[in-house]
This record gives C-alpha cells, sequence and structure tokens, in this order.
C-alpha cells in the first residue's frame, strides 16, 4: 500500500521533533509492558507457592484464663527502725488498693543492729543509737498497720538471719541448755515481742523443716518456694533459680532480681528478690555505696496455682505500680 505524501511536510525540523518523540515514546510504553509482563510472572509465581504452601497447624485450645484466683505480695527486709519511712508508705498504700490474699514476710522484718550486731567492729558504736524495744515497737508498728491495710490477707513471716540473732543469744545466755535458751526466747524472740500468735500470722524458723525434702527454714505456697537467704553473688537469683530446680522468692540481698533457666525435664523456672523496705545507705556501709534497691513483688495466681510475678520497685518513696494498679482499676 501505498500513502500518498505529495504536498506534504514530512521532513521539516518540527516534523521530525515529533517523529523522535512518538519513537522514544514507543520504547517507554515497550519498557513498562516489559515491566508490567515481568510483574505479572512475578505475581503468578506466587500465587502457584500459595496454592502450594501447607496449612499452618492452629491450636484449637483457645480456652482463656480467667480472674486470678488470689494475690499473694511478698516483701522483706524492713529492719525495724532501719525502715525507710516513704517506701513503707508507699508500699501500705499498695497493700490497701491491692487487698491481697496473702503476704509472705520474707525476714529481717527487725534490726537488732545494736545489742546483737555481732558481726560489727568492736568499737563501732553508731548502729546502738537505738534500743531492741525500739526496734520492735517499730516493727510492731508496721505489722498494725500492713494488717489494717490488708484485715483478710492469710501472713506468712520467715525468719530472717537478724531475727535468728536473738535466737542464738538466747542460746548463749543459757550455756545451749534448750529449756532455758526456750524460756528466754519466750520472753525476748521477735515471734513473741512481735505477737505473732496473737496476730495469726505463721512464723517459720531457720532451724526448722516444713515440709518433706525442703531444706530447713524454706517453706512452699503453691508452686513457689520461699526463703530468707539463698546466696548472694552478683548472679544470685540465677544462681538460686539452679540451685532450687523451683520457682523460688529469695531475700536478704537488698537489691531486685530475677532469672530464666528452662530445665527440660521440669520446664520455666523462675528465681525472684523483690528489693528491700530499708534504708539503702546503712551506717556499716560507711561511705560504701549500695547497690540495693526497695521494692514488693506481687504474684497473680489462677486456680491451677500457675502465676503471673510482677516485680514492684519504689525509687524515692513512690511506687511504680501505681499506674499499674490504675489502669487495671479504670
Amino acid at each position: 500500500m501505498q500513502i500518498d505524501l505529495e504536498g506534504k511536510d514530512v521532513s521539516s525540523d518540527p516534523v521530525m521533533e515529533k517523529v523522535i518523540e512518538a519513537k522514544a515514546k514507543i520504547k517507554e510504553l515497550q519498557r513498562e509492558v516489559k515491566a508490567l509482563k515481568k510483574d505479572r510472572e512475578q505475581l503468578y509465581e506466587e500465587y502457584i507457592d500459595f496454592q502450594k504452601a501447607r496449612d499452618i497447624p492452629v491450636c484449637k485450645n483457645t480456652k482463656v484464663s480467667g480472674k486470678a484466683h488470689k494475690a499473694r505480695i511478698s516483701v522483706g527486709d524492713l529492719h525495724g527502725m532501719r525502715m525507710d519511712s516513704a517506701a513503707v508508705q508507699a508500699f501500705l498504700l499498695d497493700v490497701k488498693t491491692l487487698a491481697p490474699d496473702e503476704i509472705v514476710l520474707g525476714g529481717d522484718m527487725i534490726d537488732c543492729g545494736g545489742w546483737l550486731a555481732k558481726h560489727q567492729p568492736i568499737g563501732f558504736v553508731a548502729e546502738t543509737d537505738y534500743s531492741y524495744q525500739e526496734d520492735i515497737q517499730a516493727t510492731n508498728w508496721f505489722l498494725d498497720e500492713l494488717q489494717a491495710a490488708a484485715p483478710e490477707a492469710v501472713i506468712h513471716y520467715l525468719e530472717g538471719n537478724h531475727e535468728n540473732r536473738v535466737e542464738r543469744w538466747c542460746v548463749d545466755q543459757t550455756q545451749a541448755h534448750k529449756r532455758d535458751a526456750d524460756f528466754l526466747k519466750s520472753a525476748f524472740s521477735p515471734a513473741a515481742l512481735l505477737h505473732l500468735a496473737d496476730r495469726k500470722i505463721k512464723y517459720y524458723e531457720r532451724s526448722e523443716i516444713y515440709g518433706e525434702g525442703l531444706p530447713r527454714g524454706w517453706v512452699k505456697l503453691g508452686k513457689m518456694y520461699f526463703t530468707h537467704e539463698l546466696g548472694k553473688s552478683k548472679n544470685a537469683a540465677r544462681d538460686a533459680a539452679l540451685r532450687t530446680a523451683g520457682n523460688v522468692t529469695y531475700f536478704h540481698t537488698h537489691r531486685e532480681d530475677s532469672a530464666t533457666v528452662v530445665f527440660p525435664s521440669v520446664g520455666v523456672i523462675k528465681a525472684f528478690c523483690p528489693g528491700c523496705l530499708c534504708q539503702m545507705q546503712p551506717l556499716w556501709k560507711h561511705s560504701e555505696p549500695t547497690n540495693w534497691s526497695q521494692g514488693y513483688s506481687i504474684d497473680f495466681i489462677g486456680e491451677d496455682d500457675t502465676f503471673q510475678r510482677v516485680q514492684v520497685p519504689i525509687w524515692r518513696g513512690k511506687s511504680l505500680a501505681q499506674s499499674m494498679i490504675q489502669r487495671l482499676q479504670s
């Protein structure tokens, strides 16, 4: 087929520019078509892969855990006259709000720093600025406030090494005569002077066994072991988990700590130290800064005794759980 070009402008510069532009446009469109074809091929391959993909196994157990069966608070190392009043007030406020069913006092709730502090250097008298009676009075005040804040709570009290000082003193004074030592204990021991029997607070002595296979002074509540003292190394929580092979809460180190260890034959094991409620710079530390931290812990416990632990730091008299508690209550 022939095209009649007679009398038509086909070679001028404007016409040639249009031809060049047209050819460039054609090449651009060809590139776009090629890219679209490639995208289409990739989408098709993805579709084929999707068709061949295996179904993802879905767990059919969709049961949602119900409301916690009970709440437990763990706290220790108050140290009587050496308590930090601001930290204690923050703790008591949380207790009143949380209304726990169970409270574990982890020991060293009294201090006995002056009268019976045999480990102190001779001549170091700074620890003797208060009497044993004042120390007991301070802890009695705390127990009064605690029971007023949580009147329905069952309270467990582990004997710490500071309470144990009195027991050892009673044995020393009686030349290890058991009946005389028991008599002195009935008059001077923290359990007697804190009126724990009248308060219906269970007291666990470090020298007694409270369950088959348990070390002395240990107690097991649900799926958690409790003991006052279980090492104080840099990795105390991990060491505690490895030594216990069970969930354990310990105290004594005065610093908040936690660790998780998995045993193939047991499962996930956790160890915790909640911290303390005492002053963070004791006299016997002199000018050496401590790495202590104030706080307590909450366990939300299911009917099968499974639990969720929340470690609550207290910093400069302020509980860091307040925002969480307010959120849960809203």
